[in-house]
């Protein structure tokens, strides 16, 4: 009688733990980053690597950050058994001062973990803090890092204007507007922006000869001591 309870027992333990890795199981590579001591202004990213360790499909439904000074995008938000994607996690350090902890929070198909959180931290350093090389520097801001154009047919050439604004105290060269690829074009309205001023950076994306989703790039270079490299980051579904 003992015998046959302890296989029942086994039995059960058995299906109980077959039942728990049959659907889609998130895992995330790092649940928590420090960026460090930066100054204030600076802008950080980093990539997180979201892995579907189950055995169905996981959907990333959607991605929010406690603050609008962060901003995370998946490179995508479905992903078959064993396959992995990019998190990329931005930190906006602007008019942020002192010790920040942000967190953000997958929410994704996996029902045992329907909200994965991960946790950004960061020591920003105030004007009052930083060097006078700095404090007097242009500063260069965006109004988006990340840009999705959805779904569209192949041959549409996409277009975006982002805005780009100095809120330092002396000119803002933009040395170097460069896109990861030929299917990209991006122009700057002006080289050179005063304090308190706006410039426009013109974006054009063609899809030509493009399937599925794809992600693109455009660096921009400037002069700005705190920000001289920034990356906005294209998204795009193309459906022939």
């Amino acid at each position: 009688m003992r015998k046959v309870n302890f296989l029942l027992i086994s039995l059960l333990i058995a299906v109980s733990l077959n039942a728990q890795a049959v659907g889609p199981k998130i895992a995330v590579n790092e649940k928590e980053y420090d960026f460090g001591t930066i100054v204030e202004g600076a802008i950080v990213s980093h990539e997180f690597f979201i892995t579907n360790e189950g055995t169905e499909n996981l959907v990333i439904i959607k991605v929010s950050a406690s603050c609008g000074c962060t901003v995370a995008k998946p490179q995508d938000e479905v992903l078959e058994p064993g396959e992995s994607t990019v998190l990329k996690v931005t930190f906006n350090s602007a008019h942020k001062k002192g010790d920040r902890k942000n967190y953000v929070t997958v929410f994704t198909n996996d029902k045992t973990n329907k909200k994965f959180i991960i946790i950004t931290t960061a020591k920003v350093l105030g004007r009052d803090e930083q060097p006078d090389e700095i404090k007097n520097a242009p500063m260069i801001s965006l109004s988006k890092l990340y840009h999705n154009f959805g779904t569209v047919k192949e041959g549409s050439v996409l277009e975006l204007d982002i805005i780009v604004r100095n809120n330092g105290k002396s000119d803002l060269n933009i040395e170097k507007v460069h896109a990861s690829c030929g299917c990209t074009a991006a122009l700057m309205s002006e080289k050179i922006i005063k304090p308190r001023e706006n410039g426009n950076l013109h974006i054009e994306l063609d899809t030509s000869n493009m399937e599925g989703k794809k992600t693109r790039t455009v660096l921009i270079r400037s002069n700005d001591p705190v920000n001289p490299r920034l990356i906005i980051t294209l998204f795009v579904n193309v459906e022939k």
